[in-house]
């Protein structure tokens, strides 16, 4: 086993250096400029960007993990609007939904659905606190200072569950000088938007903010040709306020807390176009004729999503480290109504109330040493109860009724530290050891519709499981301006039930394992006016967890195990002081190695629908995971005699992906363009008048794709939106 993971060390080593070579190369002519981000920078230069991938702030050039980082202010220029959109702006991030829920991956790795106590394989993290439920992750990004997506596993510092990777949002902190902005907004779709950020001191030592957050569209970008309704339309009301309390010289006290309303798209369900519904009995669906955003279901879906959350930091500093204690707690609600067939007759329907509440407490020392030797270690627990409090599903032949929860609770220790050899190369080992304990209760009826028979159903079960996940990472500077490092890590996600179906026995399904291996490369060249940042890495990855539907339902099953590999190159180059141009590209190569029993949808000659068999995947492609992505993107700030006019432009190509193992239905390539002009008002530049459009070709492409026994079934993501906005800062 050594033998084979050094060779696989080897290959990806081989591959990358024939990138890093050439350019540690031209970097010894480069002026070394100074690692540290306070040091004066080269007129026009690239800015640092400041991260906390390992739990202490550092230059994102400094940290040997790939990283992509984008600022408020490249989020903007970008389009990105909520958590969905930071896929356009990030190699090697694909972001689906089912159900209401995110879903993201990053290089192939992800969950295609988790809810009610199931988590992401990748962990969406808000200021620290690690957000459980996929319901709450779905997020429009107002009053973010950055968000940092952390590739490949982050299971030594962040835990069980960041397999992936990891989404770290970072929002702004209060200040003691007043000041603030406000924006209002109005688009196509008769879309209202407003935003309001206030901060400032409330007396020595007492800083506090208050974030508001409104957006209301009101027309859809479709129609349901069944009831007359819109689908697409969507409606959203968020509220943050941070408090920062200076207790002493050495002690800082932050309290946070948050809520949020969203009535939001994403379960408008309609047939794939050019599929063939299922019309004999017990279904009775027409061929859909409708356009790419309409459906033709025999009722309006409905997701509501009201969730909020509070958390407590307090750090104290010694004299040799940083003591950070971090206690959060989060509840959503979440009320899910939707067709499941799609069709204009009532065949199979559901309405689900799913509850998710967790606490966690977090303690950190993280050393402040000068010396060769620094540190991190911790401690830190989670309880996690996901439940569906009130299902009811309408079959064609029974009707359901139940109620099923899952109780998570994970206590975890992990350490790691990174010794300086010289002032060119370093070794960083770390390690974590989790526990976890779940536990599934559910209980329900099935009531046969021809007799009025009523079957109760009881399921209880216990799985426990104790892992070990660790980090190893060598990194050499060829001058203070070019980085390159080897990486292995191990990372591993939770086992769980399949608490979406009324089952008995309960059938659990098992933690997936990844093992990592990755060489990277960060460099500024060109006097700071260029920055090369790449990476390739080799995945092994077993006991996968897929999911499959069965009469809508969701069932999550373990592949065998599967391998990837691939690049992803981020550059980004400033050639004057007004303009910054950004790309992104991700080369990926996912196959199965082994999926014996998966789902086989062979589609019917006659009749419609699909004949669901079994096969094994071996040589298929991983699903949601296109073989390449492509973005590129451009900042322009023309000055004037009183403000400015700043052009941004970005456009996305995916090549695709195939939504289930069998490799059958597949999104095809698609791209996106967003665009926004801005006209920054006098000297001050304190007012603006902004205009933006988003997905500005009307691309349609699917956020969820499956195939069902009678249909093959998508959701449509958000058709072309575009606005204006004024914007005031004091």
């Amino acid at each position: 086993m050594a033998i084979a993971a050094l060779r696989r060390f080897w290959i990806v080593s081989t591959v990358l250096g024939a990138g890093i070579l050439p350019v540690a190369a031209h970097a010894q002519d480069v002026a070394p400029q100074a690692a540290n981000a306070d040091t004066d920078q080269a007129q026009g230069a690239i800015e640092d960007i400041v991260v906390t991938a390992q739990r202490r702030a550092e230059r994102l050039q400094d940290v040997p993990i790939a990283v992509s980082a984008l600022s408020s202010e490249q989020l903007a220029a970008k389009g990105v609007a909520g958590t969905l959109d930071i896929a356009s702006a990030t190699p090697g991030l694909t972001y689906t939904q089912v159900g209401g829920t995110a879903a993201p991956r990053i290089r192939g790795v992800g969950s295609t659905t988790a809810i009610a106590g199931n988590e992401n394989s990748v962990a969406t993290y808000v200021d620290g606190v690690y957000y459980a439920s996929s319901n709450t992750t779905l997020l429009s990004l107002t009053n973010i200072d950055q968000v940092a997506v952390l590739k490949g596993p982050q299971g030594t510092l962040f835990g069980r569950n960041a397999t992936g990777g990891l989404i770290q949002i970072t929002t702004l902190d209060p200040k003691q000088e007043f000041s603030g902005k406000l924006t209002g907004g109005y688009g196509n779709k008769d879309t209202v938007t407003g935003s309001m950020y206030v901060t400032g001191g409330l007396a020595d030592g007492v800083a506090a903010d208050l974030a508001v957050y409104y957006r209301n569209q009101r027309d859809g970008f479709g129609r349901n040709l069944t009831t007359g309704a819109d689908t697409g339309d969507s409606k959203e009301f968020a509220v943050r306020s941070k408090w920062k309390f200076e207790l002493g010289p050495d002690t800082k006290l932050t309290i946070s807390g948050d809520y949020v309303d969203a009535h939001m798209a994403g379960l408008d369900r309609r047939p794939v176009t050019g599929s063939t519904p299922q019309v004999s009995a017990p279904f009775n669906g027409v061929p859909f004729t409708g356009g790419k955003w309409d459906t033709y279901s025999n009722i309006s879906p409905s997701y509501t999503n009201r969730q909020g959350g509070g958390s407590v930091n307090l750090t104290h500093s010694f004299d040799g480290f940083d003591f950070v204690s971090l206690t959060a707690y989060r509840d959503s609600t979440s009320r899910l109504i939707f067709d499941i067939d799609t069709f204009p007759a009532a065949v199979i329907q559901t309405n689900n109330l799913v509850r998710d509440t967790q606490f966690s407490q977090e303690f950190q020392l993280i050393s402040k040493s000068s010396g060769p030797f620094v540190w991190t270690a911790g401690a830190y627990y989670i309880w996690y109860h996901g439940n569906y409090k009130d299902v009811n599903i309408r079959l064609p032949t029974a009707l359901q009724r139940f109620e099923s929860g899952q109780r998570t609770k994970s206590p975890a220790i992990y350490a790691q530290g990174t010794y300086k050899f010289d002032e060119r190369t370093s070794l960083t080992i770390g390690g974590r050891y989790s526990w976890e304990t779940r536990k599934l209760d559910a209980s329900g009826t099935t009531t046969v519709i021809a007799t009025g028979a009523v079957i109760p159903t009881i399921a209880t079960g216990k799985i426990s499981v104790n892992k070990p996940t660790w980090r190893v990472a060598l990194d050499h500077r060829f001058n203070p301006d070019v980085l390159v490092y080897a990486s292995y890590n191990r990372g591993f996600k939770s086992g769980g039930f399949n608490a979406a179906s009324l089952l008995s026995p309960p059938n659990p399904f098992l933690p997936e394992k990844l093992d990592a291996y990755e060489v990277g490369l960060k460099s500024d060249l060109l006097d700071r006016h260029l920055r090369v940042n790449g990476s390739a890495f080799y995945y092994d990855y077993s006991n996968i967890q897929v999911s499959s539907f069965i009469n809508g339902l969701i069932r999550v099953s373990n592949a065998a195990k599967a391998r990837i590999y691939g690049f992803d190159l981020e550059v980004t180059a400033k050639p004057t002081d007004e303009l910054t141009l950004t790309s992104g590209v991700s080369v990926l190569n996912s196959k199965f190695r082994d999926f014996p029993g998966a789902q086989l949808s062979t589609p019917n000659a006659t009749g419609g629908g699909n004949t669901i068999g079994s096969f094994n995947a071996k040589g298929n492609d991983i699903p949601y995971t296109p073989r390449w992505t492509l973005d590129l993107g451009f900042n322009y700030r023309v000055p004037l005699s009183s403000g400015s006019v700043v052009l941004n432009g970005a456009w996305f190509h995916s090549d695709g992906w195939y939504s289930d193992p069998d490799n059958r239905l597949q999104q095809r390539p698609y791209d996106l363009l967003n665009g926004s002009i801005s006209w920054n008002i006098g000297e001050d530049e304190r007012l603006s008048v902004a205009v933006w459009g988003r997905n500005l070709t009307n691309e349609a492409y699917a956020t969820t794709l499956q195939f069902q026994s009678y249909a093959d079934i998508t959701v449509t993501a958000p058709g072309r939106t575009f606005g204006a906005s004024l914007n005031y800062k004091f």
